[in-house]
């Protein structure tokens, strides 16, 4: 190829790709000279293809070919209303401008032209400089209608992968060491949330450490701040498993929590003999359920993981749990959902439902407190993110 001709072949794909931006116009009007004159009006900035009819449309019409129709009402072979809905159906992408020679019921013309979805409707004859700024205007929002679109796909698709490297920071079943057996469930408000839960076994299978964590706030920022406070408990509790250690190098670890930001936790250690070491920082209390279906609270040990609250008292407490005995971590969301009346499902709630389910093997009775929670809300979306998390001590 000689360099003329490389100069021709590049001088053809600018033109295309210049035509493909002026936008490229179908035109339908049965009258000759009506089809000359938009022609020399808009030949100069679009690309053009002129039809005399509907037949020739419905034969010819490819999806995705033509950013606008640009159609006549009365056709000689239909109406241009019929053909703006079918065109509408086939591509709706294609944006639909109608018009008229006819002055008769004009508010019947508009009035028809809305109900097939239309962009506009134009009476003739019309002036050059309204058409094309019509036009222009009418594929100047097209075009950022799909740049809107575009980012919203890109959008989802991020938040699609957030959710599942969110979801894979999470156990994918039950955790079984030590003697003791715990699952849990995550279920966020929004499409990322701001809780999370923890069930790691102990070095040697010797017991399961847990954790259940609630960030003020719930979306994308929540979720983020939630990633970084895991982070921070993974490498506290790998240094130092025991729970004092965990809260004060979590408390001196979450310098990124900016202004009144905020998060509660429990965390607790599960040992072989039965004992449970754990800390609650200002998280609601958990729920201790012996084999005869008695509950007591285990409440907070301290104040809130924030930096504000680095240098207040705060305390690690120990119990004992036998075999049968459960145990019950959750996050607020789930005792302050609220059903289609505005009445919140409640600790006693909760409560309620551990005693009615205590029979069921552990993944039914955890079920059972989910169900209840979906019960309770119906079809009323939850406002904050819930976790749920139950622990038995199998002996």
């Amino acid at each position: 190829m000689t360099a003329s001709s490389q100069r021709q072949g590049t001088q053809r794909q600018g033109l295309q790709g210049q035509v493909a931006q002026r936008g490229r116009i179908l035109v339908v009007d049965d009258d000759p000279a009506m089809r000359a004159a938009i022609r020399r009006v808009l030949a100069p900035h679009y690309e053009l293809e002129l039809v005399d009819g509907v037949a020739t449309v419905e034969e010819a019409f490819v999806p995705g070919r033509f950013d606008l129709a640009l159609l006549d009402v009365q056709l000689g072979d239909g109406d241009g209303y019929s053909l703006c809905r079918w065109i509408r159906q086939a591509d709706p992408e294609t944006e639909v401008v109608l018009m008229t020679g006819s002055v008769s019921q004009p508010d019947e013309k508009l009035y028809r032209s809305l109900e097939e979805e239309a962009f506009y409707f134009l009476f003739k004859p019309f002036e050059r400089r309204v058409l094309l700024a019509l036009l222009e205007r009418c594929l100047r929002l097209r075009r950022e209608r799909r740049i809107k679109e575009r980012y919203a796909r890109e959008l989802s698709r991020d938040l699609e992968r957030a959710r599942g490297f969110q979801r894979s920071l999470l156990p994918d079943g039950p955790v079984e060491a030590g003697g003791w057996i715990a699952d849990g469930r995550f279920l966020p408000c929004d499409a990322l949330g701001g809780d999370f839960y923890a069930l790691l076994e102990e070095r040697g299978g010797d017991g399961l450490v847990f954790s259940v964590a609630d960030v003020v706030g719930h979306g994308v920022s929540a979720a983020m701040v939630a990633g970084m406070l895991r982070s921070v408990l993974d490498a506290a509790r790998r240094r130092h498993p025991e729970p004092d250690r965990v809260w004060g190098e979590i408390l001196s670890g979450v310098d990124f929590f900016d202004g009144p930001r905020y998060a509660t936790m429990v965390f607790g250690r599960l040992g072989s003999d039965g004992s449970v070491c754990y800390f609650n920082a200002g998280h609601p209390p958990m729920l201790l359920q012996d084999r005869a279906g008695a509950v007591r609270e285990l409440g907070a040990t301290g104040l809130f993981v924030s930096r504000l609250f680095a240098d207040r008292p705060r305390r690690v407490e120990e119990v004992r749990m036998g075999p049968g005995d459960r145990l019950l971590a959750y996050s607020d969301g789930l005792f302050e959902a609220r059903d289609p009346s505005d009445r919140e499902l409640g600790l006693a709630g909760v409560v309620e439902c551990l005693r009615e389910s205590r029979e069921l093997p552990l993944a039914e009775a955890l079920e059972a407190v989910i169900g209840a929670l979906e019960t309770h809300v119906g079809e009323r979306p939850l406002e904050d993110d819930v976790t749920v998390l139950l622990i038995e001590r199998r002996g």
